[in-house]
């Protein structure tokens, strides 16, 4: 791979989503809902805590950080990923694809590969800065709370994984379509599919009941969200991403796509 065209396309990719008023809607209303959902987890958590010095709540619930603020935390991160996400990923190459600079793009003498890695990382790039404002409020609840850090970095993993894959999925449905909104609300009900499938495990019977659940996003997040690291998660959601990083490619190389 070329670095100099890698940074090259990641630049203007960068300075392209950053050059839409979008850009600035997204990451506003991503921070806000973030800070929100953070902010009524933590007071909520802070009430219940206060009811456990009573013996009948303390009967009732087993009090813990991790399963009172970050698990339901991160879980809401992730709808709001579901939604935000394909309004990042949907211009990638429906725009190129609509202007028609995507046959200049291809004249370059630059890989395909290096061309998607770029995009999906300029994107990730942009899920980094987003992620600043839940950063921020973990720190602000560590120094009250002096909480076990690692648990909550592996909800943050959880969330870089689970992102990427998808990233990765917007990145290939933006190549079908030179419509942006289309490929939005493509890649949002792909992704919801992939979210809900394992509620249709207990119908189906135990075989394709696990087969179900396997296929489901958000089950391989829920270790994550409880600080906890299973390389299978992991598996999960890097063949994930390769999948599409792969199908993205086999799109860019048809006929059809170039033409």
């Amino acid at each position: 791979m070329d670095l100099q065209k890698f940074l090259a396309i990641y630049k203007k990719e960068w300075k392209t989503f950053f050059s839409l008023p979008i850009a600035y809607a997204i990451l506003v209303v991503f921070m806000v809902l973030s800070g929100y959902f953070f902010t009524s987890i933590a007071n909520y958590y802070s009430m219940v805590s206060m009811r456990s010095m009573n013996q009948y709540y303390r009967s009732m619930m087993d009090l813990n950080i991790i399963d009172g603020i970050f698990r339901p935390y991160f879980h809401n991160m992730v709808v709001i990923l579901l939604l935000v996400i394909p309004l990042i990923t949907m211009r990638v190459f429906a725009e190129e694809k609509k202007d028609g600079t995507a046959e200049l793009l291809f004249t370059y003498p630059v890989k395909d590969t290096t061309v998607v890695l770029a995009k999906y990382s300029a994107v990730m790039t942009i899920f980094g800065l987003m992620l600043t404002g839940t950063l921020c409020s973990m720190i602000i609840l560590r120094i009250i709370t002096a909480y076990d850090i690692l648990p909550a970095l592996a909800g943050i993993l959880g969330l870089l994984l689970i992102t990427s894959a998808f990233a990765m999925l917007g990145i290939f449905v933006s190549t079908l379509t030179e419509s942006q909104i289309v490929a939005a609300v493509i890649s949002f009900g792909i992704l919801l599919l992939f979210f809900v499938i394992s509620w249709a495990s207990q119908s189906v019977g135990p075989f394709f009941g696990k087969i179900l659940k396997e296929l489901s996003i958000i089950e391989h997040f829920d270790s994550f969200s409880k600080g906890l690291i299973d390389t299978s998660d992991i598996i999960f959601y890097i063949n994930f991403t390769i999948l599409f990083f792969f199908l993205t490619l086999r799109i860019l190389e048809s006929k059809q796509w170039r033409g």
